[in-house]
């Protein structure tokens, strides 16, 4: 029975320590990977460089228009304080479509 106990406790112990390591493994954005970031790749490609965006927005002077020809979608990234936006027209970066850096 008190070997059961002890494995129990380390158990737990390995658990605890792999969640702490997880919540500390934060993806951190440079601007390296932003300059691998290039017009015309599309919102998977980004995402593949990047990571998940820390949301996605549809602009507010897009949701007015009544004819809307093309999806356009902005993403942002926020770290540390900074912003970085990224602009798509239909499934793609725009040309100069990257505003924003994380000064690294």
């Amino acid at each position: 029975m008190k070997t059961n106990a002890v494995l129990n406790q380390i158990a737990l112990m390995c658990g605890l320590a792999a969640f702490l390591v997880l919540m500390g493994c934060e993806r951190q954005i440079s601007d390296t990977n932003l300059s691998a970031v290039k017009s015309d790749m599309s919102t998977k490609e980004v995402e593949s460089v990047l990571g998940p965006p820390t949301r996605v927005e549809v602009p507010n002077e897009l949701k007015t228009q009544e004819l809307k020809t093309m999806k356009v979608t902005r993403y942002i990234y926020e770290q540390k304080g900074k912003k970085v936006e990224l602009l798509f027209v239909g499934d793609r970066l725009a040309t100069n479509g990257v505003n924003g850096k994380f000064g690294e």
